[in-house]
């Protein structure tokens, strides 16, 4: 039974004489007895049967004019903020608030970046989606050891829109750490990491201002790699990377081909797919946040953070990141090579 037709018999029923309770009685489990006791109160203290229509007094500000006109002004001019609206429309910031979120039923949402996906690379995903799916077994992807590298910096992570100070002045919260210094040229460290559904590998911690280059890849990083899979996974494991340089060159591809039994490379994982590594999308951000950047002061206190920070992933989280992949991987083909959420 629809919510007006219910009413109407509740209705029907008071004028029946019947009391709230005996209607609620016969309607316990249909309508309760607070909004039987409601609706008697609306239509003998107003005489209307039809609750549609408003009893208090016509609105003289948020009428459906405005709304409209909100609604134009988001269709035609894109991101416009509630206060710039308000002040445009002449109007309070509450009230325009309420036009968005009661009216329009629009939420506010952060705008994202991401790589720009080209009609090349979406098909290079979708190919490798397909060969996924071809070659693989859904127990051949928790063989999969991911590996990434990544800079950290001295000046930590922050988030301007997040990161708040209450204090009654601006002094006082400068005083209260409403400060974030920074440095121009900001000094940092790369670290390489692997992870699988067993956990995460020990860490590579380059030297400060030391890069990435083919031949400390293939004298450092694929010998711990090679070592760190075979202590995860077995020696059935599979090697994965991306198509940074130093991974593509060519004395990089014999070593990988010559040691490693199974691997995935560059002609099969698809560039510009941070959405398809793990570390990517989980592993990196639970480092960062749950390292304690107030304690990083120089490179040797930023090195520990990273390796506390590392220990104290939990698990779980990067388990269920593990088991996520294989749905990502089938996300490609439905948001045809689109980045995945």
């Amino acid at each position: 039974m629809k919510s007006e037709d219910l009413r109407r018999v509740v209705l029907q029923m008071t004028d029946d004489g019947m009391s709230s309770c005996q209607i609620a009685k016969q309607l316990r489990k249909v309508v309760s007895d607070r909004t039987v006791r409601w609706w008697q109160h609306l239509y003998k203290t107003t005489g209307i049967n039809d609750f549609k229509i408003p009893t208090g007094r016509p609105r003289i500000i948020r009428t459906k004019h405005l709304i409209r006109k909100v609604k134009q002004r988001f269709t035609y001019k894109g991101r416009r903020s509630a206060r710039q609206l308000s002040k445009s429309l002449g109007v309070s910031r509450g009230t325009m608030g309420r036009i968005i979120r009661e009216d329009l039923h629009l939420h506010t949402y952060p705008v994202t970046t991401q790589l720009n996906l080209q009609d090349y690379h979406k098909q290079r995903r979708i190919s490798f989606t397909y060969w996924v799916r071809k070659s693989l077994r859904k127990k051949d992807h928790r063989k999969i050891l991911f590996t990434d590298e990544k800079y950290f910096g001295l000046n930590g992570i922050f988030n301007r829109q997040n990161d708040r100070v209450y204090a009654p002045s601006r002094q006082e919260a400068d005083e209260h750490g409403g400060i974030k210094p920074i440095s121009k040229f900001p000094k940092r460290i790369m670290v390489l990491l692997g992870t699988c559904k067993n956990g995460l590998t020990t860490p590579i911690i380059f030297e400060p201002g030391e890069t990435l280059t083919h031949s400390n890849y293939i004298e450092v990083v694929l010998p711990h790699a090679l070592a760190e899979g075979r202590h995860l996974l077995g020696d059935d494991f599979i090697y994965q990377q991306d198509n940074a340089t130093p991974h593509t060159h060519k004395n990089s591809s014999a070593w990988i081909k010559n040691k490693f039994t199974r691997f995935l490379d560059e002609n099969k994982s698809p560039p510009n797919s941070r959405d398809l590594n793990i570390l990517d999308y989980h592993v990196w951000d639970a480092i960062g946040h749950n390292m304690h950047w107030e304690k990083v002061k120089n490179y040797n206190s930023l090195i520990e953070e990273i390796k506390q920070g590392i220990s104290r992933v939990p698990k779980a989280g990067v388990v269920r990141s593990v088991k996520n992949w294989s749905s990502r991987i089938l996300s490609i083909l439905k948001t045809k090579g689109a980045y995945v959420k």
